[in-house]
């Protein structure tokens, strides 16, 4: 293949690979989302509880719900937010060590989830794929040439 290929074939592995970790940080975010709003509502129904002072183990686990549901709910955002920079940096072919980081993030934290949940679903056999794809996709990048690789090269005055 000539250098002119190369770079196109490389320029749609990083964007595909950029919109694969895209998705991810989209369907984390929603997952965040709703687990903060899920954490919001059970909170306002150990308010209830404990305003009416009706049974405090009904309070004590709705407060304690709303403790879980939102640091979840941070976990999610969280690895929402790196893969969403993560997919900037792939899309723009920067070769640095932030993306595959991301992307053993959001392998490690699915498969956390999933045994944390007792149950592997399919959306996150989804979500590992496209990890694994960007991951893929971002070791296909050309490496930049160091000082001394620059140097070996003659350059030649037309």
């Amino acid at each position: 293949m000539n250098e002119s290929q190369t770079d196109t074939t490389t320029k749609v592995l990083a964007t595909l690979g950029g919109f694969a970790l895209g998705l991810c940080a989209l369907i984390n975010a929603i997952i965040a989302a709703m687990m903060l709003i899920g954490g919001h509502l059970i909170g306002a129904i150990g308010d209830v509880s404990e305003k009416a002072q009706l049974d405090a183990n009904v309070t004590a686990s709705a407060h304690h719900a709303e403790l879980i549901a939102k640091l979840v709910a941070v976990g999610f955002g969280i690895l929402a937010a790196a893969e969403f920079g993560a997919s900037h940096f792939l899309r723009r072919r920067l070769r640095n060590i932030f993306v595959p980081i991301a992307c053993a993030m959001t392998v490690v934290g699915e498969v956390g989830f999933s045994i944390w949940a007792k149950k592997f679903t399919a959306l996150d056999a989804i979500l590992v794929a496209c990890a694994v794809f960007a991951a893929w996709a971002w070791s296909r990048l050309p490496r930049p040439q160091t000082a001394a690789e620059q140097q070996a090269i003659p350059h030649f005055a037309a």
